[in-house]
């Protein structure tokens, strides 16, 4: 939604206590032989980007029983080039298919120009902190609300590179994007964890803590855990969701929800991928979590 023009969506939204899993290829048959106990799945959009075929008639059966979350790869909202017109043509239609209970994407860069032609980057790239950066991000950001209608989220990214020049610190970049846009926020968890930890912080968790801190908190939407391959100590630690949340992620998660209360939750794990059981194992570990958080907050109102 820019703040320019409202947003309609048809669904309700979650509640703030829903936990999900992202839904990849490996695990369609299990879902579709045993209805899971869960509140949502989230899908990568682009790989339902097609007119028609299997992937299209599966996604359009399982929305019809379990809420779906649409969670683009390849927009690059962070781009100098605006996002182009046949990616959000693709886009709109999917979500009029499967009326997603959000739609969101990654502040990052990916679309360039290159001798006249549009060449995309393949990745999740990094983007500079600056004046201009930000009027490019939120030029993409009030397009795509705009060409569909609603309100979009936009999910903090894992940077392996630093830039010679900032404007702002990441989540104050983050708090203009929400002001000019009122577009929502995916908290990624795992991402300010990789980037304090190749970033040598000596302090991971007060350093996310204070990020934590200094975002808008009622413009969280959801909360994206994942986990990282372990590596040795002078390597680049990357984000490539193929472990499951470490005990660190689970400690980060509960101080999280503990200073801005529960959100929707979402595991993702893309990689290396484990049994439907496995990943079912790891939303009831959010689940409990958010338990203990509660369970807390009523001891406390007891007294």
């Amino acid at each position: 939604m820019s703040n320019r023009q409202g947003a309609s969506q048809s669904k309700p939204e979650l509640k703030s206590t829903a936990v999900g899993v992202g839904l990849r290829s490996e695990h369609f048959q299990d879902v579709l032989e045993q209805a899971p106990a869960l509140d949502f799945l989230e899908v990568h959009s682009e790989n339902f980007f097609a007119e028609a075929g299997i992937a299209v008639d599966l996604l359009q059966e399982v929305s019809a029983s379990t809420p779906i979350s649409l969670h683009g790869t390849s927009a690059g909202l962070g781009s100098v080039e605006s996002v182009p017109d046949d990616y959000l043509k693709k886009l709109k239609r999917l979500v009029d298919r499967v009326d997603p209970i959000l739609v969101s994407d990654h502040l990052c860069f990916t679309w360039a120009r290159i001798g006249g032609r549009l060449f995309h980057g393949g990745d999740l790239l990094p983007i500079p902190y600056t004046t201009d950066s930000l009027q490019h991000a939120v030029n993409n950001i009030d397009r795509m609300q705009q060409y569909l209608g609603r309100q979009i989220a936009i999910e903090n990214v894992c940077a392996y590179i630093e830039f010679d020049q900032s404007d702002f610190d990441e989540a104050s970049f983050l708090g203009e994007i929400v002001a000019r846009t009122q577009c929502g926020l995916i908290l990624d968890i795992n991402n300010v964890m990789v980037n304090a930890r190749n970033g040598q912080v000596a302090d991971t968790a007060g350093f996310v803590d204070r990020y934590v801190d200094s975002l808008d908190h009622s413009a969280i939407t959801e909360i994206h855990l994942a986990g990282s391959t372990p590596v040795g100590k002078e390597e680049l630690l990357i984000d490539d969701h193929a472990c499951p949340v470490s005990e660190a992620g689970w400690q980060t998660y509960e101080r999280v929800i503990n200073a801005i209360g529960p959100r929707p939750t979402l595991i993702e794990w893309d990689n290396n991928l484990p049994s439907w059981r496995e990943l079912l194992g790891e939303a009831t570990k959010a689940r409990k979590a958010q338990r203990r958080l509660l369970g807390r907050e009523r001891s406390h109102e007891s007294l």
